[in-house]
């Protein structure tokens, strides 16, 4: 038999590729390079933990975002003009301006670091917005839209038990979504001691749960 005639046998196929996702520094680098069109992704991939972080200090939520969109317009002019050393991770430099911005906000203000105030953000409708002000894409139906509020506002009540200290931690790391070694650099602290406020921040947050019924000791 002709070796010719023989059925080959196909090519392995290869697998797909999934399209890479860009990193923070990616990103920036990219914007550095003038597509400005790519600071939109990283706006879009921290403005809901961006805003929630920051409303720990600044609880009222529309200062808290017109906050957030100056951080990002500073970390935008610093990018631009070639600040960005790669020292430290973006997030790190995105929380770090952040806490820079509110403090400079709250100096011009004449006004000292406030603690989460469940009262004081109560909307015209009577809603509450919460630590994260983020809805499904979706849309809830009103009985999710009140579940969803309420959940909210126990997390606020929740976060002003805290210390500042305390707070600071648990803000960057589960509203931020930071890691321990960022939240260190953030605060300028040793990670020991992120982690310890992170502990005794979490245990307070668990014995209020205990407290109050809604978690088994």
């Amino acid at each position: 038999m002709n070796a010719n005639c023989m059925a080959q046998p196909e090519p392995a196929s290869r697998p797909s590729r999934m399209p890479s996702v860009a990193s923070d520094a990616q990103l920036l680098a990219e914007v550095t390079q003038g597509n400005l069109d790519r600071f939109d992704v990283l706006v879009d991939r921290y403005k809901v933990r961006l805003t929630s972080y920051i409303r720990h200090r600044v609880p009222d939520l529309h200062h808290a975002e017109d906050l957030a969109q100056e951080t990002f317009l500073r970390m935008f002019r610093a990018a631009r003009a070639d600040q960005y050393s790669g020292r430290a991770s973006v997030a790190t430099w995105l929380f770090t301006i952040a806490d820079n911005c509110v403090t400079d906000y709250l100096r011009a203000a004449g006004r000292r670091p406030l603690a989460l105030e469940t009262d004081a953000a109560v909307r015209a409708d009577g809603s509450l917005p919460g630590v994260l002000e983020q809805q499904p894409a979706e849309g809830p139906h009103p009985p999710d839209v009140a579940s969803y509020h309420e959940s909210q506002r126990r997390a606020d009540a929740l976060l002003a038990t805290l210390s500042d200290d305390q707070r600071s931690v648990v803000a960057l790391k589960v509203l931020g979504g930071l890691t321990l070694g960022e939240v260190a650099e953030v605060l300028g602290c040793p990670v020991g001691t992120v982690k310890s406020r992170l502990f005794y921040g979490l245990r307070k947050i668990e014995e209020s749960l205990v407290r109050s019924g809604r978690l088994q000791p």
